[in-house]
């Protein structure tokens, strides 16, 4: 556990030296405080703007970051050669895949709480409230932020940092569409391909269900049992990701 944890604090210290990380940062903050803009539009919906807004920044943004550090950290160390050195020390290859996955995981916590102290100011100079619902979309939309991480490693750990970007990106733009893909698998004529495309489909991330921005800006509670569901649901997404990365890492040839 000491090796995980040197390579996550490692990983970590250089994530948040990162001109990348600092650009992003401050970009997502100033679209967020961009909210109390189109709160002027709203007329008497500005406390709706402003939740609905400031919670596609912080998933936005988070995705984002998810990405260019995930599909970057390890190939950068490739190129430069300095993983010859870390792997010649009593670590192994899924230990130090772990620890950069809990280093970049660290980096994205802090942005997401930068985030959402910023959208919680926000509110608060609006009267808007900070509930129950909001900190479980938050908390939703930070596991999807760190699910997004886990595809990135397991696609860098397969392929160029370009294309690792293009697959990550992809798969997330699909995950948030599957019920709409499901809705057209199950429109198929062909029997076989009917079950083909489910089954391809079941495979699949499932994100719809992070996104709670609608039920906080209509003033829906989301029920513990599907918070809790939805949570159970990424968390093992994301270890069966990180074990395919680990053993797809532990079989590449760095020569």
């Amino acid at each position: 556990m000491r090796a995980v944890l040197s390579v996550a604090a490692t990983a970590f210290r250089e994530s948040i030296r990162s001109r990348t990380l600092l650009g992003v940062l401050l970009l997502a903050v100033a679209f967020v405080a961009s909210a109390l803009l189109l709160a002027e539009l709203a007329l008497d919906q500005r406390v709706r703007v402003i939740q609905d807004w400031g919670l596609f920044c912080v998933t936005a943004f988070g995705v984002l970051l998810a990405i260019l550090l995930g599909v970057s950290q390890v190939h950068k160390e490739v190129r430069r050669k300095t993983i010859y050195v870390v792997l010649t020390r009593p670590i192994r290859r899924w230990q130090y895949v772990l620890g950069k996955y809990l280093g970049m995981c660290t980096t994205l916590i802090l942005e997401v709480l930068c985030l959402s102290v910023a959208l919680a100011i926000l509110l608060a100079v609006e009267g808007g409230p900070v509930d129950a619902s909001l900190l479980a979309a938050l908390g939703l939309a930070l596991l999807e932020i760190l699910l997004v991480a886990a595809m990135a490693t397991f696609f860098a750990a397969l392929a160029s940092p370009y294309l690792s970007g293009l697959f990550t990106l992809g798969l997330f733009v699909i995950g948030r569409s599957l019920p709409s893909l499901l809705g057209l698998a199950d429109s198929i004529e062909s029997a076989g391909l009917r079950a083909l495309a489910r089954g391809l489909t079941q495979l699949l991330p499932d994100l719809s269900g992070f996104n709670l921005s609608s039920q906080v800006v209509f003033g829906v509670p989301p029920s513990p049992a599907q918070v809790g569901w939805t949570a159970l649901y990424g968390l093992s997404y994301m270890a069966v990701l990180l074990l395919l990365a680990a053993a797809v890492f532990s079989r590449r040839d760095m020569t």
